[in-house]
């Protein structure tokens, strides 16, 4: 495995969460990450039990394009920085 793509996948996933994390109090942004969330995380942790940081590990490691195209749609979103 790709250290560097590793560490770019964390750094994503950080960045993802913590933007979540401060949008959360903003109904409508909270909403699309929520649907994105749906959309892309569900397959990877039905339940819905993992923190959003693991999820999003998992969906790289198990999918990198469906990672790759929710990052592409959070940045066209704003709700991430690109």
């Amino acid at each position: 495995m790709n250290i560097d793509a590793m560490e770019e996948a964390g750094r994503l996933a950080q960045t993802i969460s913590f933007s979540y994390e401060d949008h959360y109090h903003l109904q409508e942004k909270r909403k699309m990450f929520q649907a994105l969330f749906e959309r892309y995380l569900s397959p990877v942790d039905p339940s819905g039990s993992m923190e959003p940081y693991y999820a999003i590990i998992l969906l790289w490691r198990k999918n990198p394009a469906e990672f790759d195209q929710m990052v592409r749609e959070m940045k066209d979103h704003r709700l991430i920085p690109a």
